[in-house]
């Protein structure tokens, strides 16, 4: 299974080189850990998440300088991260896609006002986007993931992408009805319908993520 490793590391740039610590340090260390882990838990590692608190470990008795964080990606809309502070926990990260049109109008405002606020997103007739959205949620590890990346998939595919894909976000969905569907308040109203089903499982919400274009993103809580 070919995977990404990010490791983030503290200490106190050398005077003279001005390294923190030499990347080929990190690469051998995080290659060498691999391996132990590997051969510690055999190819059918117990979950990516516990083996990555194993991870870490493994390369914080190599390197010199403290592991505060690393990250496993195993594709593009997945990962796993996990601190050093948290050694019990890990925090799965996915991401979703969405399409679907909106007008950005207040009814407290006038219509005048209203384009000059909002200029061409207020268009009576709406536009729409290409949403993407990030869930980030703290998991047990203890005993094993109380959420696995599976069921995170159909608790946002239920509880928020089936409510936003393919609809006028003004008429087709009742939480925008009087609230103006800004990405802010779509981030927001995403991890309203979440925090309770992913709660249920053990994990914890962290942050919801909406990315309305590559430059215009919200995130929620801040």
């Amino acid at each position: 299974m070919p995977v990404e490793v990010e490791v983030h590391v503290d200490g106190t740039p050398d005077p003279v080189t001005g390294y923190i610590i030499d990347i080929h340090a990190v690469d051998h260390a995080v290659r060498s850990a691999w391996s132990e882990c590997r051969a510690a838990n055999g190819d059918g590692w117990r979950s990516v998440a516990t083996d990555l608190a194993d991870l870490v470990a493994c390369i914080g008795r190599t390197l010199p300088n403290a592991v505060l964080h690393a990250s496993l990606r195993q594709h593009p809309f997945m990962s796993w991260e996990h601190q050093s502070t948290m050694p019990n926990h890990a925090t799965l990260v996915q991401r979703f896609d969405f399409a679907a049109s909106h007008r950005l109008h207040c009814r407290e405002l006038s219509d005048q006002e209203n384009r000059r606020v909002f200029g061409k997103c207020n268009n009576p007739a709406g536009h729409g986007h290409n949403y993407r959205l990030e869930v980030q949620a703290r998991v047990p590890i203890d005993s094993g993931p109380s959420l696995q990346p599976d069921q995170l998939e159909r608790l946002v595919m239920e509880h928020a992408v089936d409510r936003l894909d393919h609809k006028h976000l003004n008429t087709d969905v009742p939480e925008f009805a009087l609230r103006n569907p800004s990405v802010e308040w779509i981030a927001q109203t995403c991890f309203e319908w979440l925090v309770g089903p992913i709660g249920s499982t053990g994990a914890q919400l962290l942050r919801v993520r909406v990315w309305e274009t590559e430059k215009t993103s919200a995130i929620y809580p801040g």
